[in-house]
């Protein structure tokens, strides 16, 4: 869904104020010492006491063995965190912690980026879905349920009155707040604020064990650093650059890929109907988001306008066609594992992201101008929070979504029973609780009951998608989904599709080549590396990273002896590529795969990685760009030196 066009370029800034815009920092300030405590001093003091004894009795920890004590440490940290989300409802959480702007307190000054921001809330919001009290249905509610003396512990009041510079204004400002109807926390406790800073903090020492496991998986040893209060790395047969390198070009990674090992090329994704299921909008967190502007709905004049702010979300559009499209080959084994057609859920993941965004549309005012108000207005408050609540429960949505599907003349129309049973799929229930795992990030919800109704999740619409397929034996027709997509991507940059397929020889032993571009007199091949994202490999295990090295050299060692193969013969009897002056060769994934040398075969003289990701290979054939180009000439330095054994 994209703001109309006619936005109020030069009216006034728009500046949104919510119930909680002048309550909540004025409660950070307050309670200040004790957040940074709970944030900050509460965490390290836990690792102090539950890992640091562990490390510092193994000494020097590698392989396994560092890994279990790290694994433990997480569950550990998990029961903390638990312990704190199980006073309220995940609706409470969501609707407070998402009204904190996304980033981390600079007291983290370990790792404050974009990516790290994401990961913790990630965490976070996983926790809240995993152990929020589903039976708590009063935390949240209308505001009218409230009273001034008690709205928000009191601190509502004791802020407003500092604003307006008197309680009588104070008074009136929150009659206006009566009128608005809107949904607020309804038992909110000034505690509720330092313990959301509490999980936070937890959850970063969540990531920060996670990533210490990835780190032990690739092949580091760990140390404790008293002095520190950490542990250090050493590394053995690992460079310590590939750490950096790796970071880096997941930084810059684009695509829609899933954990499965298919990649939806969203750049040149064909216009589809959205009314008609083919396109929903979802929602993406903005970490360290700034002040600036954005669109914004004016409900007085009727218009968009020029609003001031920090908004905590983009909203985006997805192809859900062509999501389809790319994963067919997984409805019939969806369908055995889950007793559930694939379509279905998709038909429910559209249903979701439909309400969620056009949520004045289910009220059926009877006026069109009511309904395009409510739903600017839910549009502006999405790119804040990220999701919407809607006024009907999983049956109602089911016969909501129907009726709508009726009405927009979708090409299939599912039974009743049948959507039922799917939005209880995308849904959070006590069953779909146990399967939520911090470390692994799913099995996340879509809708999550609130109030006795539903809480729609746009942000959990792609994390969904990305994990749809968990657990489902994939087809043999997994590798072909991603070569296709590989391949229409390079034709839709116009690029040269010069060999594909079988390669045949007068002297025999003919091999297939997945796609090669000619750009001039140059010759790139092309090998696809198509292989499933184990969970596991999320937090570094080391037997799952042996296995994917193994694939990833084998794969590596097909291309390469291919490229060799067709340097010294360059004509055979069904294609000549007699012209190239050069011949390289490259493996492509749908993931960034870790290279853990810098040297041949995963990294070239020029310093260019071996395996690309899919965006890489594009923009390395497009204009020739190197990924993580500005560490190249470092690569170079460090080539021929021997680090093995230094401390960093």
């Amino acid at each position: 869904m994209k703001m109309p066009k006619d936005a109020d370029d030069e009216g006034p800034l728009i500046v949104m104020q919510f119930y909680y815009s002048r309550t909540l920092p004025y409660l950070i300030m307050k309670h200040h010492a004790e957040i940074r405590r709970r944030l900050v001093d509460v965490p390290r003091e836990f690792r102090q006491r539950e890992l640091a004894p562990q490390i510092i009795a193994a000494g020097e920890a590698a392989g396994d063995p560092a890994w279990q004590i790290y694994r433990a440490y997480l569950d550990q940290i998990e029961a903390g965190i638990a312990t704190l989300v199980r006073g309220h409802s995940p609706g409470f959480w969501f609707h407070l912690h998402r009204r904190l702007r996304p980033m981390l307190a600079d007291a983290h000054r370990l790792k404050n980026d974009d990516t790290t921001v994401m990961l913790v809330r990630r965490i976070a919001e996983l926790a809240y879905a995993k152990h929020g009290a589903l039976d708590k249905t009063d935390d949240l509610g209308p505001v009218t349920r409230t009273r001034l003396p008690t709205l928000l512990d009191g601190a509502w009041y004791e802020a407003m009155a500092q604003v307006y510079g008197g309680k009588l204004k104070a008074k009136k400002a929150y009659q206006v707040l009566r009128e608005s109807g809107q949904i607020v926390m309804t038992e909110f406790r000034q505690s509720d604020l330092i313990d959301v800073f509490a999980i936070e903090g937890l959850c970063y020492e969540y990531w920060w064990a996670s990533a210490a496991m990835r780190s032990i998986g690739k092949g580091s040893i760990v140390k404790w650093d008293a002095e520190l209060g950490s542990h250090r790395y050493k590394d053995t047969s690992v460079h310590p650059l590939s750490f950096e390198l790796y970071d880096e070009r997941n930084n810059e990674n684009f695509g829609f890929r899933t954990r499965l090992g298919t990649w939806l090329d969203e750049a040149n994704a064909d216009e589809a109907d959205a009314e008609r299921g083919a396109k929903i909008n979802f929602a993406q967190m903005k970490p360290n988001p700034v002040v600036g502007e954005f669109p914004a709905w004016n409900s007085a004049a009727g218009r968009v306008g020029r609003g001031h702010g920090a908004t905590n979300f983009e909203i985006g559009t997805f192809s859900l066609a062509q999501f389809r499209t790319e994963n067919a080959f997984m409805a019939e084994p969806f369908k055995l594992k889950h007793g559930i057609d694939l379509d279905a859920v998709l038909f429910a993941v559209w249903a979701a992201a439909f309400f969620g965004t056009y949520v004045g549309m289910t009220m059926h005012h009877s006026m069109w101008a009511e309904r395009r108000d409510r739903t600017m207005n839910n549009f502006t408050n999405l790119m804040f929070r990220g999701y919407t609540m809607v006024n009907f429960d999983l049956e109602d949505l089911a016969k909501e979504a129907v009726w709508f599907a009726e009405q927009l003349q979708h090409e299939k129309i599912f039974p009743i029973e049948e959507v039922r049973r799917a939005v209880e799929f995308i849904s959070l229930s006590e069953a779909a609780q146990k399967n939520i795992g911090l470390w692994s990030g799913g099995k996340r919800p879509i809708l999550v009951p609130s109030m006795g109704k539903l809480m729609i999740d746009l942000a959990a619409i792609l994390p969904v998608l990305q994990t749809l397929f968990f657990g489902v034996r994939k087809a043999a027709a997994g590798g072909l989904s991603f070569e296709n997509a590989v391949r229409n991507a390079i034709k839709a940059r116009d690029l040269d599709l010069c060999l594909q397929g079988q390669l045949k020889w007068t002297s025999g032993n003919p091999r297939e080549i997945d796609a090669a571009v000619r750009i001039g007199d140059r010759l790139v091949l092309i090998e696809c590396f198509s292989y499933e994202m184990p969970l596991d490999f999320e937090v570094g295990k080391p037997s799952v990273f042996d296995k994917r090295k193994d694939f990833i050299l084998e794969k590596v060692n097909q291309a390469r002896s291919l490229a060799e193969r067709i340097a010294s013969e360059p004509k055979g009897t069904n294609f000549d590529v007699s012209w190239a002056k050069s011949i390289e060769w490259r493996v492509v994934s749908p993931f960034v795969e870790f290279a853990w040398r810098i040297d041949e075969p995963l990294y070239d003289e020029a310093g260019m990685p071996r395996v690309l990701q899919v965006h890489e290979l594009l923009a390395h054939l497009t204009d020739g760009k190197v990924p993580t180009e500005s560490l190249v000439p470092l690569i170079k330095d460090l080539r021929n030196l021997e680090l093995e054994g230094i401390w960093y």
